[in-house]
């Protein structure tokens, strides 16, 4: 009896390995498709082609089989046309993928993964001494003068706050709902643009969490519109405050847009030390950017791994708003500060490679934690050396 209970289990695990290899042979991972992983729209299949021809030759097998195009939408920028199908009644994302890889081998597919808001605002009681961001990468209190256009893919940014009044932000949403009220868009923003950071440059704000939401966040569609309109519009640094999972289509647009010229520095995400890893932040074309305290403390709710690049301030930072100031917490309060160092950095103007620029940046950081890049504080905390004038 018990060389059969052993036999089972070891036939249970070879189904289950089995299973897996199956899935990702699919192209997303059976992870990815589980409950665990939410999704903006759990009907749908969306395909990224990279040609008219391909499109026309995808539309018709696929209309064969029953699915039906919701919305077919060129992005020039990124050189790709993304096509959003209804899926048939009782298909799976899994087969859905499969079926329109099938149709189209040159087609990049994949389901529409949730992609959501990495800080969630945290108010603790003022404390002296706690403004310490600042002073941790060596920012100047007059500023700092930007180099390249920056934008930011968001919440909705409020241009009426007063912090905001003296900075050019061009705003666009993305999302099917109305632009949501959050003060988290706007907070970073402020981290960016407000009294004190960068100078003479435009805001570039995508927003991409709508009203009614079920959580701040975004599907993998708004994410790769706001992409292609960054893109568009000639923005050479992108600070991205969302994390969800692992996604071909998200991947393949980042992929184009950094290979543009395109940076893009990514919240590591707040799922804790145990979570996997967390994207667009891992992807390798990203700068990811994980949190820490006042005493290089690493944000105890931060996503760890090999695909970490850099710590910065991001555990109770001080955010003035219209009548008092608040301190947030979270990876993509830190991600702004990296990103406002690499765009007033003269280093980036003549440089637009992603390894380039984390190797730059690299050479500057203070190294914490272990010796040399760690899975924790990846490179360490970058450091301004330059002058701001």
């Amino acid at each position: 009896m018990r060389f059969i209970h052993i036999m089972t289990i070891l036939s249970v695990a070879v189904f289950a390995l089995s299973a897996c290899q199956s899935a990702q042979d699919a192209g997303q991972g059976t992870a990815v498709l589980q409950a665990e992983e939410a999704l903006s729209d759990e009907s749908n299949v969306i395909v990224l082609v990279g040609s008219e021809q391909a499109a026309g030759t995808l539309l018709i097998n696929a209309s064969r089989r029953g699915y039906q195009l919701l919305e077919k939408t060129n992005l020039d920028a990124l050189d790709l046309i993304l096509m959003d199908f209804k899926r048939p009644p009782g298909v799976s994302g899994a087969v859905a993928i499969s079926d329109m890889q099938s149709m189209e081998p040159s087609a990049t597919a994949g389901v529409d993964h949730l992609f959501s808001l990495q800080a969630p605002p945290e108010q603790v009681s003022p404390t002296n001494g706690r403004i310490y961001a600042d002073d941790l990468v060596d920012w100047p209190q007059s500023g700092c003068r930007a180099r390249l256009s920056v934008g930011i893919i968001d919440g909705h940014v409020e241009t009426s706050s007063a912090r905001l009044a003296n900075a050019e932000i061009i705003r666009k949403s993305f999302s099917n709902r109305t632009p949501a009220a959050t003060e988290h868009g706007t907070a970073i923003a402020d981290l960016l643009v407000g009294p004190g950071k960068l100078r003479n440059t435009r805001l570039y704000a995508a927003s991409v969490v709508g009203a009614g939401s079920v959580v701040d966040g975004a599907g993998v569609q708004e994410l790769i519109f706001a992409l292609n309109w960054m893109q568009a519009s000639d923005v050479k640094v992108v600070n991205v405050s969302l994390a969800g999972p692992y996604n071909r289509l998200l991947e393949k647009a980042v992929r184009h847009a950094a290979s543009r010229g395109m940076i893009i520095v990514a919240a590591a995400g707040n799922d804790g030390p145990e979570a996997a890893p967390r994207y667009p932040a891992a992807f390798d074309e990203v700068i990811a950017v994980t949190a820490v305290d006042r005493s290089l403390e690493v944000y105890n709710k931060a996503v760890r791994g090999s695909h970490i690049d850099f710590a910065a301030p991001g555990v109770d930072v001080f955010v003035t708003s219209e009548n008092e100031g608040k301190y947030l917490s979270g990876t993509s309060v830190a991600a702004p500060f990296v990103t406002a160092l690499i765009v007033s950095d003269p280093f980036t103007q003549t440089s637009d490679n992603i390894v380039g620029i984390r190797q730059h940046i690299s050479d500057s950081a203070l190294d914490i934690g272990p010796v040399g890049p760690d899975p924790i504080f990846g490179q360490g905390l970058p450091k301004r050396t330059w002058d701001c004038s």
